[in-house]
């Protein structure tokens, strides 16, 4: 049953920026295959068009996959901040949780 209240507490804020940050690892892993891929392709496919192909491949995704890691990393921050805050209203109501 949905609730119509927003509980948030610093280990929730804690666990999300730690699964944020454990995507950029991921990311990381995703473009290292590509990377791969595009370079078997190279291997198969000869001549200018394969290079051309290739590079525009590398130029669009690093491009798209970049700006992701950007925002994951300015959300990120900015729910660090968010823990960081909500740490401090933790101990000041002896781990209370907040409800609003």
């Amino acid at each position: 049953m949905a609730s119509d209240k927003i509980v948030i507490t610093s280990s929730n804020v804690s666990s999300v920026v730690s699964s944020l940050r454990g995507e950029f690892d991921n990311i990381s892993g995703y473009i290292s295959t590509l990377d791969k891929e595009l370079e078997s392709i190279n291997e198969a496919w000869k001549g200018a068009d394969a290079i051309e192909y290739t590079k525009k491949m590398k130029d669009d995704y690093a491009v798209i996959l970049t700006s992701l890691v950007e925002v994951l990393n300015s959300f990120a921050d900015f729910l660090s901040k968010v823990f960081q805050e909500y740490e401090k209203v933790d101990n000041e109501y002896k781990g209370k949780t907040i409800e609003v």
